[in-house]
């Protein structure tokens, strides 16, 4: 699924892009799942466990066809189980697996992010470092590479218009940088230039690999179709020391 050549580049300019990993029987397994956590947030407020996976949504009055914001559905494999099947399928732990050169993962991100048209949705600029507690009690870069890799699948047509992922090409090779992180506020840092980013537009299918170390963010969808992504992260195995929210977060699984 991943070429030597591919891996080279993960490690030296921080993220690669692949197409066609999924087709469309898994495709539609995703929007069907998608379209029935649309109906189940709309109940719902705030962070809340609900079916066994964490919903993170906030109310949005003013807008009429999608009355709630919703941020991101985390472990949404217990609430969706073909969710976490597919997030655990050869196509993607296979490449986990060669990036990190081990046999087993630790899978502790299984998530849906949602960005539907003019939601106002959208992620500063951060690394996922950050998220996993590096310089914490939490992590330990069991591998001396990071030891993670988060892999983005397009479930709808990402275009320039609906919020594509956006990266710092070779921010990865500068480790871990403790930079702010607020939802709400563009990240501001001398440590790296926003103007650098590299907007990505996806395919159905095509997956996003990037590391930890990796400066990325995305803008709102300003158009009329949704853009929603698929997201799976995998830990080499003793690296982390957390327990995420969501019922069978933290599985270690076969990579291979």
């Amino acid at each position: 699924m991943i070429t030597d050549t591919q891996i080279e580049a993960f490690y030296d300019t921080g993220y690669v892009v692949i197409p066609d990993i999924f087709g469309e029987p898994e495709l539609e397994i995703m929007r069907s799942a998608c379209d029935r956590l649309v109906v189940e947030a709309a109940e719902l407020e705030g962070m809340v466990i609900h079916n066994g996976s964490q919903f993170v949504v906030e109310r949005n009055p003013t807008h009429a066809e999608f009355p709630v914001q919703i941020k991101r559905v985390v472990w949404v494999g217990a609430a969706e189980p073909d969710l976490l099947k597919l997030g655990q399928s050869h196509q993607l732990t296979d490449i986990a697996g060669r990036i990190m050169d081990c046999d087993r993962l630790e899978h502790i991100i299984n998530q849906v992010h949602f960005k539907l048209p003019n939601d106002g949705v959208f992620f500063p600029f951060h690394q996922d470092s950050r998220h996993r507690g590096y310089g914490t009690d939490n992590w330990k870069d069991a591998n001396g590479r990071g030891s993670y890799v988060q892999i983005v699948t397009a479930i709808d047509r990402v275009t320039m218009e609906n919020g594509p992922l956006l990266f710092i090409p070779g921010s990865c090779r500068n480790g871990h940088l403790d930079l702010p992180y607020d939802e709400q506020h563009a990240t501001e840092s001398p440590l790296f230039n926003p103007d650098d980013a590299v907007a990505v537009p996806m395919a159905p299918g095509t997956v996003a690999i990037f590391g930890p170390y990796t400066i990325h963010g995305s803008l709102p969808n300003t158009s009329t179709k949704s853009r929603r992504v698929f997201i799976n992260g995998y830990a080499y195995p003793g690296a982390n020391f957390r327990q995420y929210p969501g019922d069978g977060a933290g599985m270690l699984i076969d990579a291979r």
